[in-house]
């Protein structure tokens, strides 16, 4: 008799229990589900093509930055030739910047590509 009253009250507290909990069946965690194939495949995507695309923005960035460094260190003078010598560090700073956007657009592309699947945003840079 006493097996049967607890088992009737931890049954009753179980349902009781289940009433209060929170229910996970709504519209967004099934829509969450649905589209994570559809964001990995979009940040692979935006990964992929803005690699290429960080790489050419700041190979061209670090050019011209390595190119003023190196004319404001060599040539103390002002006029239309004073950066002649920093196109010497050009290829530096294409190489350096390069090497930085590929991973500055890979990360860009993962991010933006998974918040926002095939949007212009993934596949293009905003102005810093």
């Amino acid at each position: 008799m006493l097996k049967k009253i607890a088992s009737s009250f931890i049954l009753a507290s179980a349902l009781v229990g289940t009433m209060v909990a929170p229910s996970y069946a709504d519209d967004d965690t099934f829509k969450t589900v649905c589209l994570f194939p559809v964001r990995v495949v979009g940040s692979t995507v935006g990964t992929v093509v803005g690699m290429p695309l960080g790489a050419v923005r700041d190979g061209n960035r670090g050019a011209i930055k390595s190119t003023q460094w190196l004319a404001e260190k060599v040539s103390k003078q002002d006029g239309p030739y004073a950066w002649w010598p920093g196109v010497f560090a050009a290829p530096f700073g294409i190489v350096g910047g390069s090497a930085y956007g590929l991973f500055d657009g890979g990360w860009h592309g993962m991010k933006t590509g998974f918040e926002k699947p095939f949007s212009k945003d993934a596949f293009t840079f905003k102005e810093d």
